[in-house]
């Protein structure tokens, strides 16, 4: 692919607006890391399943490609910073204080929605792995949502019960 499509598709893609998540998962030896994740999607009610994808290329992809339980943290409106720090490897690291467990899963304190998921199937497409996880556990919780839209994070307003 020329790099004047990969742009152009990067771009369109940019177009569609998206939440903003953090994956957890625990390493062997008990630490705890996370990556920033946009592409989270319901999958089915019937299980409850969803799927996020992991590039091939991605520093953390061992930690994650193979774990088998995993929480996600859907990020609120001022958790921009906290996106920007799982972004990055170099600060994946999670310290206990800043994680709960729920369920069999390790997830953020914050967040205006957790899931704890079992990894259901994993399937490879292209340049990154496709997770699909089985919700065995999720809430939520007040706040306006994290977005990201034209390569910029944003807000997604909560409307209040009967405004138009």
């Amino acid at each position: 692919m020329e790099v004047d499509q990969e742009q152009d598709y990067r771009r369109a893609m940019g177009a569609f607006a998206t939440g903003v998540t953090v994956v957890s998962a625990a390493r062997g030896d008990g630490a705890l890391a996370g990556i920033t994740v946009n592409s989270l999607t319901s999958v089915s009610l019937r299980p409850r399943l969803l799927l996020w994808c992991l590039g091939d290329q991605s520093e953390r992809y061992d930690l994650f490609a193979t774990a088998e339980h995993w929480g996600v943290t859907v990020l609120g409106a001022d958790d921009e910073a906290l996106a920007r720090r799982f972004a990055r490897a170099e600060t994946e690291a999670i310290a206990p204080e800043e994680a709960a467990r729920f369920d069999a899963a390790p997830v953020l304190r914050g967040g205006v929605a957790h899931f704890a998921c079992r990894t259901f199937e994993r399937r490879q497409a292209g340049d990154h792995l496709m997770i699909i996880g089985e919700v065995t556990a999720c809430r939520s919780g007040p706040g306006d949502g994290l977005t990201y839209f034209r390569s910029r994070y944003g807000r997604a307003d909560a409307l209040e019960s009967g405004s138009k």
